[in-house]
């Protein structure tokens, strides 16, 4: 079996120097923690969890958070799938394990995340949605156990990290892009008018249209299983001769674009598209979708980490928002109409 003094004599270090790097220790810089877990991948070193466990009082496992599955295509939405994928690898290479919370209410939600803790399966959680009135975040907090939210800050900023992007600036830079290629008459469109990633995207857009002097429109609901929204929906394109949709994400922009084919509306030949995420939706099908990458690789690493730090420094108070880059990714949904 491989020890830590093996460990040690591969990577030119002291045992007591791989115990912290196992542990994180920021008195260990990166590039000793990277050759100490070279020798570990290399001589196939497997921590004693249960040591650790009793040594340290954790239990090596985070919890992550879905938002309530309010509706059946949520679980869909590749976003979810890839930060799960990058939050699971990057624990894995911190030394913990993930455990996952759902629910298809936010009772039933609050209820799992309770359980999780009350049994002590976990050392902290990272949220995947952000919620004023989250049942979730509000026990978290009453119980003062570590957790971040990868969301738009609402509420609490002084006591709680959060991660994101600027989501009123890409919806600023969604308006300006097509203004840039000639439209003027532009309208949001979101399937959740509540979501307060929606809203951020929202304001910025508000704000773009108001420095360029263009009329900003309420935000419209899609909705694929309400006649009524669809027809609302579709009644303002027509009224305000929309020539530009900014939508909230991917799929929705896929589902939309189906819908739009339904009254003769080309995409985008008619009417053009931007949207969010640069999921593998962006890609599936003719015209790709000119969307914002939001980076979700550094979301998941960033909340990892985070997370960590305020797992292994209880008595510190860490509150932050810790703001992501992203990217623009043109493609063909957007036309030109300055040119002829």
């Amino acid at each position: 079996m491989v020890t830590i003094k093996d460990v040690a004599a591969k990577a030119g270090v002291n045992p007591s120097t791989v115990s912290r790097v196992l542990k994180d220790n920021a008195s260990i810089s990166q590039k000793t923690k990277e050759k100490v877990r070279g020798a570990m991948a290399e001589l196939g070193y497997v921590p004693n969890v249960a040591a650790q466990m009793l040594a340290s009082g954790l239990t090596y496992n985070i919890g992550v958070v879905f938002p309530p599955l309010l509706t059946p295509d949520r679980l869909s939405e590749p976003f979810f799938m890839q930060i799960l994928t990058t939050i699971t690898n990057e624990a894995k290479e911190q030394g913990f394990t993930v455990s996952i919370a759902t629910g298809m209410t936010k009772d039933e939600l609050e209820e799992q995340v309770k359980l999780m803790h009350l049994q002590k399966r976990v050392d902290g959680f990272i949220i995947l949605y952000s919620d004023g009135k989250d049942l979730v975040r509000q026990y978290l907090m009453e119980q003062k156990t570590p957790f971040v939210i990868v969301g738009a800050s609402d509420g609490f900023e002084r006591e709680i990290t959060y991660i994101d992007n600027d989501n009123q600036l890409m919806g600023k830079m969604a308006l300006e892009y097509l203004y840039e290629k000639g439209h003027r008459a532009i309208q949001f469109i979101t399937d959740d008018l509540d979501s307060e990633i929606s809203e951020e995207r929202y304001v910025g857009y508000v704000r773009g249209a108001g420095k360029l002097d263009l009329v900003s429109h309420p935000a419209q609901l899609f909705d694929s299983n309400d006649p009524v929204v669809l027809e609302e929906l579709i009644d303002s394109i027509k009224e305000n001769q929309t020539t530009g949709l900014i939508v909230i994400g991917d799929t929705v922009s896929v589902r939309l674009m189906q819908f739009l084919s339904f009254y003769q509306l080309n995409v985008p030949h008619d009417i053009s598209i931007i949207t969010f995420n640069n999921s593998t939706f962006s890609k599936l099908i003719h015209p790709y979708l000119t969307t914002f990458d939001i980076n979700v690789n550094n979301l998941g690493r960033t909340s990892v980490r985070r997370l960590l730090q305020i797992i292994r420094t209880p008595k510190m108070v860490f509150s932050e928002k810790i703001i992501v880059p992203f990217l623009l990714k043109e493609r063909e949904s957007v036309r030109d109409l300055k040119k002829k």
